[in-house]
């Protein structure tokens, strides 16, 4: 074999060399440590929270509408909302090109908003021993709301307000992330669930719902529509109908045993729902449409609205779904 012939094959095992380096890291470039976004999810709940916070603490803030739902209410958004929107929907991007992230909110002077660097927040993770899981970008569908709550924020009913991070894989919610920002107690502000994997310190050893307890509903302060009359009329008198805000807070409300099933009649937004639901289900719970007992799928192409009510539950889901199919009044569905 020549010199020449020896140069020209060195240079093509090179150039080959380069070409798999290169189609190898591509590939790379496109899987995703869950674990990493895992911990990424919970800083951006924590920065958008700190977003919300200090927009409370101004003496005044702008409040504007979107108009009203369907059954009358205001539907405000505040400056908490834009800023909270900023914050987490840029550090995630940013930390994680080409993820497909969907918000409650669109971005509004994003450059005035310092964005932090979240990519690297696995010590928000310590003291957990979790393994880890790669997935492929496309696979993967995030959904935030940047502020649950935003009237009874608007009105200082701030117990009610969080913000939320959701981790869909082809469209089944994995990691939800719940961050109250307002909460006081200690260990009781940041909920998180990873199915299959671990879960917040605070949301393990709950309290196990009784069976043949009496039912306790927990329904929408703002968006209860025919709920507490039909709940009435599927349970009979023996029933305890809690009003709330928040779907967050609901979802918390039932995995604490404080309600034993979430129940939502009308329209409702999956970036309200797809981080309770991801936690509710990690815990053993059970999450579907109300009046089908479908599966809810969060994926990038499906709709962004759920319009066959929800149905959340930690046991019993197929007792109280038959309740509201069979004695729900016609006209509801």
């Amino acid at each position: 074999m020549s010199v020449r012939t020896q140069k020209l094959l060195l240079c093509a095992l090179v150039l080959l060399g380069i070409l798999y380096l290169c189609t190898n890291r591509r590939a790379n470039d496109k899987d995703v440590s869950l674990k990493r976004l895992l911990a990424a999810a919970i800083r951006a709940a924590e920065i958008g929270g700190l977003e919300v916070v200090a927009v409370h603490d101004q003496i005044k803030f702008k409040i504007e509408s979107k108009g009203q739902t369907k059954e009358g209410v205001n539907d405000p958004v505040t400056a908490a909302d834009y800023r909270s929107h900023c914050a987490m929907y840029r550090s995630l991007t940013e930390a994680f090109p080409g993820i497909t992230v969907i918000s409650e909110e669109t971005s509004q002077d994003c450059d005035k908003i310092r964005v932090e660097d979240i990519k690297n927040s696995v010590k928000n993770l310590e003291g957990y021993d979790i393994s880890d899981d790669v997935v492929n970008v496309n696979d993967i569908t995030i959904w935030i709301d940047p502020l649950d709550a935003t009237k009874e924020f608007t009105e200082n009913l701030l117990q009610y307000v969080s913000t939320m991070v959701c981790i869909a894989v082809k469209g089944q919610p994995v990691i939800g992330v719940i961050y109250k920002p307002f909460e006081t107690k200690q260990n009781s502000s940041l909920f998180w669930t990873w199915s299959n994997h671990g879960v917040s310190r605070n949301l393990k050893n709950l309290p196990k719902v009784k069976d043949n307890k009496t039912p306790i509903l927990i329904v929408s302060l703002s968006h209860a529509g025919q709920v507490k009359n039909s709940s009435k009329a599927a349970f009979g008198d023996n029933i305890k109908i809690i009003s709330a805000a928040g779907a967050g807070y609901k979802f918390l409300e039932v995995a604490a045993g404080n309600a034993t099933a979430y129940v939502h009649t009308t329209a409702i937004k999956k970036w309200d729902i797809c981080a309770g639901t991801a936690i509710l289900s990690a815990l053993g719970g059970t999450v579907t449409q109300l009046y089908d007992q479908q599966p809810i799928y969060f994926g990038s192409n499906d709709d962004k609205v759920l319009t066959k009510g929800l149905l959340a539950t930690m046991s019993d889901h197929a007792w109280y779904s038959e309740k509201f199919l069979h004695d729900f009044p016609s006209d509801s569905h």
